[in-house]
């Protein structure tokens, strides 16, 4: 056993999210071979429920504890029920072009870019409590949280990109399709996005 394996045993699945962290290229490599896929799955859920969760909490805390409650719930819900609406058109579209990635393979891709969504969104959030706090209008406050969001989600995405690009280089498939595939995905995710 290897002292990434033990300290991934030693400290459950929040180990992973540190590692998306820190070695993002060597996450998506052990998806794309295949290497402990479903737990890479229920450890990017969960990471990306609670990231997500915690800047939930940053924007609800606006209108109260009953607002902020439903925030906690809303913002994690937004991104999975995006996926659930997008993620077959990106299987599919993947498939099509030539990624040999299983289903669980592309669905762990996807719920790495939303846990590092989570994890730029989570570090934004003391800022968020901060405008909160200080009196910020809710004009502003708005402004601040699309802001956040759209940080949050094009760094999540660029992370998604990384990992076609590795994909494609090792499946031998010329990286370009890589951008066409993310590109097609992109803008549904983006339309869904907006309308959730």
């Amino acid at each position: 056993m290897n002292d990434a394996s033990m300290t991934e045993a030693s400290f459950g699945k929040g180990t992973l999210v540190i590692r998306l962290l820190r070695e993002r290229d060597k996450v998506f490599e052990e998806i794309v071979e295949g290497r402990e896929v479903g737990q890479k799955v229920s450890a990017f859920l969960l990471g990306a429920a609670a990231l997500l969760g915690f800047y939930g909490l940053a924007m609800g805390m606006f209108n109260g504890p009953q607002q902020t409650l439903l925030s906690i719930a809303k913002v994690p819900a937004l991104y999975l029920a995006t996926l659930f609406v997008c993620y077959p058109a990106l299987y599919v579209v993947n498939t099509l072009c030539g990624v040999k990635l299983g289903f669980h393979q592309t669905l762990a891709l996807i719920l790495a870019s939303f846990t590092y969504t989570g994890i730029l969104m989570a570090a934004l959030a003391p800022i968020a409590i901060f405008f909160n706090l200080s009196g910020g209008d809710y004009a502003f406050l708005k402004l601040l949280h699309v802001v956040f969001f759209s940080i949050g989600t094009t760094c999540g995405l660029v992370a998604m990109y990384r990992g076609l690009v590795i994909v494609c280089e090792r499946r031998e498939i010329y990286p370009r399709l890589a951008m066409r595939v993310f590109s097609i995905w992109l803008f549904l995710f983006a339309f869904v996005g907006t309308q959730m």
